[in-house]
């Protein structure tokens, strides 16, 4: 209902506890521990009734990808069988579904609508909400929050993302796409009959020549995903590793955030700032 996806561990003072649905609140879930009886917000993490309440679970660091994506990566992983009762609502076209729901808060007067989709992070107590559709647009998106910089990268994909802190032993350093996937989901047919030129610190790839392609019916190779840093001119790929250049072999520190709708970023991030270029 709200679009979050988090891990937390389970271990709450050196006590392994067992999660279950309890109810809905603000229309983000709770969760309720069955060894205490404690009630548990999702998005924060934090007990709000119960014994343990005030007690934050710690947060796992993980992704929001496609399987595609993800299999690319890590070509032995395992995936957790579907409970076979519900196996149908595993393909299912949720989305549009809960979107029909009407959303019990709101916020009037802000540039963007209850269910748009942000990525969310949070710096040191300092919150950004970044517009889905103008990170897919402008991807990778360079941008510093309570003096971090960073960096948000949308996969080829158009769906995956990952948020890094963009920083190379210690020097600030900005990074653009190197190239264009070939991949349907990014390029529209006038995209295909263009060659496209050099791209811009922080924006994605967007000038086109107007020279036509001829078609071809030898498929080419689909090209790497792939960024290039104006500091090292390394190449780096989407799990923010370098893999040429002075800057082989290191990787760009992580950084959390999440997908979700606007109204449930808003409401447990009130102070929450947006980004507008």
């Amino acid at each position: 209902m709200c679009h979050t996806g988090l891990v937390w561990t389970r271990t709450v003072n050196g006590r392994v506890l067992h999660f279950y649905l309890a109810g809905i609140n603000n229309q983000n879930f709770i969760m309720r521990d069955k060894e205490t009886g404690s009630w548990w917000q999702q998005i924060t993490g934090r007990a709000i009734y119960g014994p343990l309440k005030g007690s934050t679970l710690e947060l796992v660091p993980s992704d929001e990808l496609t399987f595609g994506q993800w299999k690319s990566e890590v070509s032995n992983g395992r995936v957790l069988a579907p409970v076979a009762k519900y196996v149908k609502e595993y393909d299912s076209d949720w989305e549009p579904e809960v979107a029909k729901l009407p959303v019990v808060i709101s916020f009037p007067g802000t540039e963007l609508k209850s269910r748009d989709i942000v990525v969310g992070l949070e710096i040191d107590g300092t919150s950004r909400a970044y517009p889905w559709d103008k990170l897919v647009k402008q991807s990778p998106v360079v941008d510093r929050v309570n003096g971090k910089p960073i960096l948000i990268a949308v996969g080829a994909d158009g769906k995956s993302f990952r948020v890094f802190v963009s920083r190379i032993d210690g020097k600030d350093a900005e990074f653009f796409l190197k190239g264009e996937s070939e991949s349907p989901t990014n390029a529209s047919p006038a995209d295909a009959k263009t060659n496209l030129g050099t791209s811009t610190p922080g924006t994605a790839a967007a000038a086109a020549s107007g020279v036509t392609k001829t078609p071809s019916n030898t498929p080419s190779p689909e090209k790497p995903w792939l960024l290039l840093d104006t500091t090292t001119a390394s190449e780096w790929n989407f799990q923010g590793c370098a893999v040429s250049g002075p800057a082989q072999g290191k990787c760009l520190d992580r950084i959390p955030a999440l997908k979700d709708y606007w109204f449930d970023w808003r409401n447990y991030h009130p102070a929450t700032t947006v980004y507008k270029r």
